[in-house]
């Protein structure tokens, strides 16, 4: 009981750093309630989705999360029954994870801290690799996909999500900024919308073009997956948010940008891509 009321302490102080002091978002308490069960109100979906996708069984499985935050996904991974590791480079964070390791029967060295640009495993260790919204935040993008390639087994997978900076949607800030724009630019709308801008000097503006590039550098087979209903015309409303949904949807629909990508590698020696 102890371990998980401290849990709870440091999940609400960190989350309240990130959404409150760090994004300024209007809602930062309801979203810190939504965060303590982090591991089925945020970690679950894409996991189940991939199962789905791909009829995937993760029991017996060794996978690795890039980036594995405050541990939600170490918990669901675990109770999939796979062999569980994870690496993260924010020590408070860490300090969550490796109770929620505790509470999980996950050993704690599997739980190591580092960053995706160097990550501390031997070649073909892995079945799976998972990475969710951390690429737009590592300093070297093409170095962190060589190394999960380097570390991913032959046939293994790994899974990428992250933003499309392409888009008019900044989806830490919740706000539609003009992400093509240059950082500075940027800020000054940010700070019109009374929040803090300093976030934003932690973000690589990644576009699918420029993994695209790089997967094809890399001996893996790409798949970008397109959710379905993602991009519908939106209703009409006479808000921001309409209008702003409105170009959203235009740049979807003739330049195929859209908020968000997802993509699956399949690690082999051939290199080619395709669109789901």
């Amino acid at each position: 009981m102890r371990d998980k009321n401290n849990i709870v302490e440091l999940m609400s102080n960190y989350y309240e750093n990130f959404y409150k002091n760090e994004l300024g978002l209007p809602d930062w308490q309801e979203r810190i309630k939504l965060r303590l069960n982090e591991e089925e109100n945020y970690c679950s979906r894409f996991i189940d989705w991939f199962e789905d996708w791909f009829d995937y069984d993760f029991s017996g499985k060794k996978v690795l999360v890039v980036g594995c935050g405050t541990g939600g996904e170490l918990v669901n991974f675990k109770n999939k029954g796979a062999d569980i590791y994870g690496i993260e480079p924010n020590k408070n964070a860490l300090t969550i994870s490796h109770l929620k390791a505790a509470q999980s029967d996950i050993p704690k060295e599997n739980i190591t801290n580092g960053y995706s640009e160097n990550l501390p495993y031997d070649e073909n260790q892995f079945d799976f690799i998972y990475c969710y919204t951390v690429l737009e935040h590592v300093a070297d993008v093409e170095k962190s996909i060589n190394e999960m390639v380097r570390c991913a087994k032959v046939k293994g997978k790994i899974f990428i999500e992250t933003p499309d900076y392409r888009q008019l949607y900044e989806g830490h800030y919740k706000l539609p900024l003009p992400m093509f724009l240059p950082i500075w630019m940027n800020k000054i709308i940010v700070r019109f919308f009374r929040r803090p801008s300093d976030f934003l000097d932690t973000i690589n503006k990644v576009n699918s073009r420029q993994l695209q590039r790089i997967f094809n550098k890399s001996s893996v087979t790409s798949f970008r997956v397109f959710k379905e209903n993602k991009n519908k015309m939106p209703k009409i409303r006479f808000r921001l948010s309409f209008f702003v949904e409105i170009i959203q949807y235009t740049i979807h629909r003739f330049f195929g940008v859209s908020r968000n990508q997802i993509w699956v590698l399949h690690k082999s020696e051939i290199r080619k891509s395709k669109i789901l």
